[in-house]
């Protein structure tokens, strides 16, 4: 412009608006900001609900490392939140708002997941989202949590209070790091030491101990709290107190298991999204999906197809001609078509967005859990799985319901095959929940199923037809040793399995009132031959059996309950700990990098050195008049060298995870696999497969180490010669010990080996402490331990368990040389095992790589009591 500024009108009047403007606009953004900072103090309010959110997914997505059909996507949670938030109860106030929130979503997202789940697998994810909460809340410690999954640790037991008589060791040391960790429990030690721990009787002898009264110190503790002072006094009743615990923090409805009704299940669903039944033994949803098609008459435009070799085509072409026309496919046991999985994966993908596919056309899938099954289909998909109702009645119950009429009153002999129809019926129920128990009920678990059962009603309608007199041998045989027997891979077990079968295939079956239970328990009034009243007095006795069975009617003692439950408890602990990424929070505020440094020093301190050939006495491989080793010196140097690479594994590899902690050298998957191990306590697998077997953990199983090599070392020094006993366990090889007996014993007397076996003679000496000296023949032993009764000191019998004590130690066995020996029927063959799990490989000589030996052993009861008791000896336990 020209001239003065000041008399630009024009100039004058644009700044003075843009100075309004300006005004306004800084208005604007000072409103904008205010409106930001309010939006953002709302969102922020609701950071618990998103927070609960975020852990109620990685629950949820931790799943799929408890089991392979267990997948979920962040696709399928994200709606599923959203959903909840809408449809949970509104407020006007904003806390009340947030556990409406939290308490519909964590519900509503428990049910639509656990009716995927298996009933072994629901209290544990129950039980991972009660904790979970409790973690991020900070009402359980990273400290408490690793002691309550993993226990104690490696504790050194010299820095603790001395431990009370009353008191177990391992208990002790439990209690006395509780104490330390746990703040509300830091008296807990000490209480119980005092007074002979009266104080917490009533919690020891209860049967159930959630709701016994604690001393008066500890009567006002939290759940979580209570819960591991369960674990120190109570531990086999821990998943019954966790059941308690879940419904006391989130309540019952995380507990209740309601059977699945496909009628809440399939509005949920949609034309793209494929409903999955996830199998398990013997169970067939068909009739399930079948009733359902029915109900919504819908079964006339519903294909079933089972796949299997060369289905694969006909299954893709039935569900493109269902998808299009809005009909309902069935593809049963998925499993069986491994190769076609891929197909199945792009068929269900090709659903999302189609505009072919019929908003009423439902895609059904059912498979056994396979590793291989499409994980996209998985996560995409409403799973819900189908098992078996559980326990005698329920087994019972379904055999009868699938035995007609017809069947009934199909034979010639009507009385004799009502009576033993029953007998096979109800052992085919034995058998299977024998199970449940472990090692006690089989060493191996075998999968029993409906057809075994099948084949022997037929089996024993055609011998009852064609024979005048019953064949007793020939039912049991083909029973016993064919038609079940065929399953059964163990020896001790199809030991087992006939005389289970020989309780119903016999005589006095055809009584009425026999007991199927042994005579004098509460189970034989409960359990028996009923009289011949036709199918529906069967089906009424049967529907009049408890839920709960007595563990008497399996042959077993009272304390195999207890067993069930450390089973259940061990089961319940190692699949939650398996899925921790890792378990730090140790004591003194330790970080995770500092307790494997500490506990990788303290253990590399415990490592025993190695046994070295130049520290053997002076006799011990003196040589023989041919200028040989004779067989238990060769046995030394082979154990020596398998101890040897054990402890050179160890020590070297405690020295390489020092310095990768530091950064010095790489972290190696061994490494880190070591890292996690030992904060677990865990034994390695690094050591593992180097070592003997073992089911002890890593405190218990350094100590065990010890004691073996301290063995070890004490037959190098001594020799043969100084030797008046030997451990069996300590042995890597036990059975190469026992052969190099026997050589000896041919050598020495000129006795063909393949003669030779082994008789035995249990000792009055408890351990080969009290021994002075080696016997002239043969061996002492000792060091082992009765699984399923105890040795009657007294009488110098086997006999009852005592209630609630486990196992017992055995005194000293003579192991003597025997040429031609045959065994007396009379005692019982008791069969070694190296480990309480029993099961092993089968090897070469056809025994498991588990089992040692059989040990003769006197009784005054019929043998078959303790086969029934599952009564073993065992060179290592578990703890």
């Amino acid at each position: 412009s020209e001239g003065n500024i000041l008399d630009d009108e024009v100039l004058i009047n644009t700044l003075s608006d843009s100075k309004v403007t300006s005004g306004v606009i800084q208005g604007r953004v000072k409103e904008a900001e205010e409106t930001e900072a309010q939006i953002n103090e709302s969102r922020l309010g609701y950071k618990p609900a998103a927070t609960r959110g975020s852990i109620l997914y990685f629950t949820i997505a931790d799943l799929g490392n408890v089991g392979e059909m267990y997948q979920f996507s962040l696709d399928y949670f994200n709606p599923l939140f959203l959903t909840c938030i809408q449809k949970s109860q509104k407020s006007a106030d904003l806390q009340q708002r947030l556990l409406n929130i939290m308490e519909y979503a964590s519900l509503t997202i428990y049910n639509n997941v656990s009716r995927g789940l298996f009933g072994e697998h629901k209290v544990t994810f129950s039980f991972m989202m009660t904790t979970a909460i409790m973690r991020q809340r900070g009402d359980i410690t990273d400290g408490e949590w690793a002691l309550f999954l993993v226990g104690a640790g490696i504790v050194d037991e010299a820095t603790l209070p001395a431990r009370p008589e009353h008191a177990d060791s391992a208990q002790w040391v439990l209690m006395c790091t509780v104490a330390e960790r746990a703040e509300p429990l830091r008296a807990l030690a000490s209480s119980f030491g005092a007074g002979g721990g009266a104080a917490w009787r009533p919690l020891m002898e209860a049967e159930r101990p959630w709701e016994a009264a604690l001393p008066d110190d500890f009567a006002s503790v939290s759940g979580w709290h209570k819960l591991l002072i369960i674990k120190c006094f109570r531990a086999e009743k821990l998943v019954e107190c966790v059941s308690e615990f879940i419904a006391g923090e989130l309540g019952r409805a995380y507990m209740e298991q309601s059977p699945l009704d496909l009628h809440e299940v399939f509005p949920d669903s949609q034309a793209a999204v494929p409903l999955v039944f996830v199998l398990s033994t013997g169970a067939d949803p068909m009739s399930t999906i079948i009733r359902f098609a029915t109900d919504l008459d819908y079964l006339k435009r519903m294909h079933a197809i089972s796949l299997g070799q060369g289905q694969g085509p006909i299954a893709a072409a039935l569900i493109k001609e269902a998808s299009a026309a809005g009909d309902r496919v069935v593809l049963q046991n998925c499993h069986l078509a491994k190769s076609w999985m891929p197909k199945l994966e792009k068929i269900v993908e090709s659903f999302a967005g189609s505009d072919s596919v019929h908003r009423d056309f439902r895609l059904w899938l059912t498979s056994m859990p396979a590793k291989y099954f499409p994980v996209p289909v998985l996560q995409a998909s409403i799973k819900m799985t189908f098992e078996p109702p559980k326990g005698l009645r329920a087994n019972l119950k379904g055999t009868w319901a699938t035995v007609t009429e017809k069947q009934w009153a199909d034979c010639s002999k009507p009385h004799q095959w009502h009576k033993l129809l029953f007998g096979v019926a109800f052992f085919h129920a034995v058998v299977q929940e024998r199970r449940k128990f472990g090692p006690l009920g089989w060493n191996i678990r075998y999968e029993f199923n409906g057809t075994d059962l099948e084949m022997s009603m037929e089996t024993l309608r055609m011998f009852l037809d064609e024979q005048e007199e019953i064949p007793w041998d020939a039912l049991l045989y083909v029973t016993g040793q064919i038609n079940y027997g065929g399953r059964v891979t163990d020896d001790w077990d199809r030991r087992n399995l006939m005389v289970a079968l020989r309780r119903f295939y016999c005589p006095e079956v055809l009584i009425d009132s026999y007991p199927f239970a042994p005579a004098g328990s509460l189970a034989a009034s409960t359990y028996y031959s009923i009289p011949d009243g036709g199918l529906s007095a069967v089906r009424d006795w049967v529907d009049g059996l408890p839920y709960d069975d007595p563990v008497t009617i399996f042959g077993l003692h009272p304390n195999a309950k207890i067993t069930f439950e450390r089973q259940e408890t061990d089961k319940l602990l190692a699949t939650v700990t398996a899925i921790q990424p890792r378990l730090g929070g140790g004591g003194e505020g330790m970080s995770e990098e500092d307790m494997v440094v500490a506990l990788a020093e303290k253990l590399r301190a415990e490592v025993p050195e190695q046994l070295l050939r130049d520290d053997a006495g002076p006799e011990t491989f003196t040589l023989n008049d041919k200028g040989e080793l004779n067989s238990l010196q060769i046995v030394l140097l082979a154990e020596m060298g398998r101890f040897n690479r054990l402890l050179k594994r160890v020590s070297s590899s405690l020295v390489d995870l020092g310095k990768a902690i530091k950064g010095l050298i790489t972290m190696s998957a061994d490494l880190d696999g070591m890292y996690g191990s030992m904060l677990k306590n865990q034994v390695p697998v690094l050591w593992a497969k180097v070592s003997y077997p073992s089911l002890k953990p890593l405190s218990s199983w350094i100590k065990d180490l010890q004691e073996r090599v301290a063995f070890m070392r004490g037959w190098l020094l001594a020799g043969v010669a100084g030797m008046s006993c030997y451990s069996l366990p300590a042995f890597f090889f036990p059975q190469g010990f026992m052969t190099g007996i026997l050589q000896m014993h041919a050598r020495r007397y000129a006795i063909p080996i393949d003669s030779l076996s082994f008789s035995y003679q249990i000792l009055e000496a408890e351990t080969g402490a009290d021994l002075a000296a080696p016997p002239e023949d043969g061996v002492y032993i000792d060091g082992f331990f009765l699984d399923g009764a105890r040795w009657d000191r007294e009488r110098r019998i086997v006999a009852d368990s005592h209630p609630t004590v486990m196992y017992d130690t055995l005194p000293v066995i003579h192991f003597i040389p025997t040429p031609d020996f045959h065994r007396d029927k009379a005692s019982y063959e008791c069969p070694l095992y190296k480990t309480a799990l029993r099961a092993g490989v089968l090897s070469t000589t056809g025994q498991s790589t588990n089992f040692v030996v059989a040990v003769d052993m006197p009784t005054d009861r019929d043998p078959d009591y303790w086969v029934a008791m599952g009564t073993a000896m065992l060179c290592a336990l578990a703890e």
